[in-house]
């Protein structure tokens, strides 16, 4: 587990280096495409390949849940033990993109550093909650699959929804904006920010409905865990 997350990082932090290597010597129009360019790394890459080596332990086979219930005593401390262990394993990747988007954010517009961060962190924490409630296929081929999927095509769908309204010119209605900020929270943001009024939902708005929706996805985890049924 430990070499996966070494592996991860090095790679995560080799990539966003270098990034910020070209990024000091660019005039300022440039910078703003080169952000852009992280959040979607972000969002599409690291994200997605971080969450998915956390939910390959959670996912773990059915006897090992048998031997949980044994020492924890019960399905609901089970279930709430693996969403502090996921949320306390994606903690060290935040902490990590935080500071270099601060590195890339420092000198860049009249961006809200605070409100990126917190994007960041919805968005990290939405998609942990989707991966954790497909942890819980009885298959952990199945599980890492379907995670896989959902982690890369999610945020890929949206970034593509959003650019073909760009590209002809169209504010993003209430519907489309709560869509987009709840499957890809910082880039939705980064665009709100870029272009006044192209996101018709007010960025605090829209933090509402992923807190919302982020709290409605552990507590379904909690409901759906606790009806699982296991052969002893």
């Amino acid at each position: 587990m430990f070499k996966i997350l070494f592996s991860i990082f090095l790679l995560m932090l080799s990539v966003e280096f270098l990034l910020y290597y070209f990024y000091l010597n660019l005039p300022q129009v440039d910078k703003v495409n080169m952000f852009t360019i992280l959040i979607i790394l972000i969002m599409l890459f690291f994200s997605p390949l971080y969450i998915v080596s956390g939910i390959s332990h959670v996912a773990r086979s059915w006897d090992v849940t048998v031997f949980e219930i044994s020492m924890l005593g019960g399905w609901l401390r089970i279930a709430v033990a693996r969403i502090v262990a996921t949320i306390v394993y994606m903690v060290p990747y935040i902490i990590v993109q935080s500071a270099i988007i601060y590195l890339f954010v420092n000198n860049l517009l009249k961006v809200d550093y605070v409100f990126v961060c917190l994007a960041l962190l919805l968005s990290v924490y939405i998609y942990a909650g989707l991966a954790l409630l497909l942890s819980l296929l009885k298959s952990r081929a199945a599980a890492l699959i379907a995670s896989t999927v959902v982690l890369f095509i999610s945020p890929l769908s949206v970034s593509i929804l959003v650019n073909n309204y760009l590209s002809f010119n169209t504010r993003l209605g209430l519907f489309v904006s709560a869509i987009s900020y709840l499957f890809n929270p910082l880039l939705t943001y980064w665009y709100s920010v870029l272009y006044r009024g192209f996101v018709q939902l007010e960025p605090s708005h829209g933090v509402i409905l992923d807190v919302v929706f982020m709290a409605g996805l552990y507590l379904l985890f909690i409901l759906l865990f606790r009806r699982t049924e296991i052969k002893i």
